[in-house]
Parts: C-alpha cells; sequence; structure tokens
C-alpha cells in the first residue's frame, strides 16, 4: 500500500507512532532502522515518545542495516555514526541492544554470516527503510540480483557521490556491506519511506515504470510493506488511486 502525507512532519509522526507501538505490542522487537536523513524526524519523535518510559526498551534490540567498507563504525558518515547521532544517542539503550555491522573487519563474508546468524536468532519484527537517488534499499543497488542474505556489494556511482554528504571531506567509498532483500522482506512489518521533492523522479520509476528493476520495485506487492511518501515525493504520482494521510 502507499500512503501519501500532506507534509514530512505528519509522516514522521505516523512512524513515530507505529515504532512505538511495535516496542509495546511485539514479545521480542528486533528493529532494522536505515541510517541517512530521510528517517531522522521520525526518530527524534519517536525518541521523545520514549521519554520517561526507558523501561519500555528494556527488550528491543537493533541490527544494522548496512555500512561502507573500510569506515569505522565511529568514524563521522559511517552509518553507525548516523543512527547513533539520530537515535542511539537520544534513547536509554545497552550497547549488547546494538548489533551492527562492521565494516573493517577482516573477513568481511565472516561479518556478513555473523550477522545473518544474529537474525536467524532474532528475526526481524519492524524494518524502516529508505531509498537511493537511484532506487536502493540498504545497499542493494540497481542491476544487483536480489540477495536473500547479508553480502559484500560494489556501489554504484550515485552512491558514491550521494554519499559524500555525510562527510566532512571527500571520502573514497567503493564497497559497502548489506543486509539482502529478501532479509528485509521476511521482517514481520517493513515501512520504506520516501521524503522531499528530489525523489520525486525516482518514485514515479518505482512506481509507474516496472522495466526499471529497481530494488525499492521488489519490496512492491506484499501485504506487510508500505511505502510511504510525503507530498513533494508524490509530486508526479496520480493519487485518485492511493490512499493519503
Amino acid at each position: 500500500m502507499i500512503r501519501i502525507f500532506d507534509s514530512e512532519e505528519e509522516l514522521a509522526h505516523e512512524i513515530a507512532r507505529e515504532m512505538q507501538q511495535r516496542l509495546a505490542e511485539d514479545e521480542q522487537p528486533v528493529f532494522c532502522l536505515a541510517s541517512g536523513s530521510t528517517p531522522q524526524k521520525s526518530y527524534a519523535q519517536f525518541a521523545g515518545s520514549i521519554d520517561g518510559h526507558g523501561g519500555s526498551l528494556k527488550n528491543l534490540r537493533i541490527v544494522s542495516l548496512d555500512e561502507w567498507v573500510g569506515i569505522e563504525c565511529s568514524s563521522e558518515g559511517s552509518c553507525y555514526q548516523m543512527l547513533n547521532q539520530d537515535l542511539f544517542s537520544l534513547i536509554p539503550l545497552a550497547s549488547e541492544q546494538i548489533e551492527f555491522f562492521d565494516g573493517t573487519a577482516d573477513d568481511l563474508a565472516q561479518e556478513c554470516s555473523r550477522i545473518d546468524r544474529y537474525i536467524e536468532q532474532y528475526p526481524i519484527t519492524f524494518s524502516l527503510m529508505g531509498v537511493g537517488m537511484n532506487g536502493h534499499i540498504g545497499l542493494n543497488e540497481p542491476g544487483c540480483p536480489v540477495l536473500d542474505y547479508s553480502s559484500v556489494v560494489e556501489l554504484s556511482a550515485t552512491t558514491k557521490e550521494v554519499a559524500q554528504k555525510y562527510f566532512h571531506e571527500r571520502t573514497v567509498l567503493s564497497e559497502g556491506i548489506t543486509l539482502g532483500l529478501g532479509q528485509v522482506i521476511r521482517s514481520r512489518r517493513v515501512i520504506t519511506v520516501i521524503t522531499g521533492e528530489r525523489k520525486a523522479e525516482i518514485v514515479r520509476e518505482i512506481f509507474r515504470n516496472p522495466a526499471a528493476l529497481l530494488p525499492a520495485q521488489a519490496l512492491l506487492g506484499y501485504d506487510h510493506i508500505d511505502f510511504y511518501l510525503d507530498s513533494q515525493a508524490a509530486k508526479y504520482l496520480d493519487i485518485s488511486g492511493e490512499q493519503a494521510g
């Protein structure tokens, strides 16, 4: 289902509400959360809802979606550091509640297996995904096969360039380590969020051009996966048949 919201703020409020609901209703909540600018407002609202109720987080686990290969998790611009800034640092979480890819591991194949085993033990109950300018999900890039499990992938030229905004100085990026689309799809609940006019072109491709074969299109057609868009991102869609928030 597509839900179109009048503003990014309304969209963020609804996502924060659902995160809180999943936290309350899932016996063993395991969240997989995208980093980056798109979900920042949702995380801020969710963190605000936790204020004074930190006990509700005691059973929460958070598992990594992706990371840049060769970038320390403590480094500015890493996926971990962005999530730490936007969410982890705002809520009372113990370090053992967070399981993240190490993009500097000596054996990246073993690192993929480590995260895969973690997800087998603690299945993902809620995923919040963003969509890249080229339609990627996590670091699953256009033209790559749909992966069932974690993998090291070569980054597209678009991703390498767009990612520079997260770093204070130009940084060489060549590969990423990411969950497979299959793992995202197997989450109990998935929200894929796209905001801003700059994403309007790729939104049109995702929903109106099946031949584009974009990673985000692999998430279409599932009852447990919804796409949440603000009105700017949805500007090229005919919303008469869509659900507006």
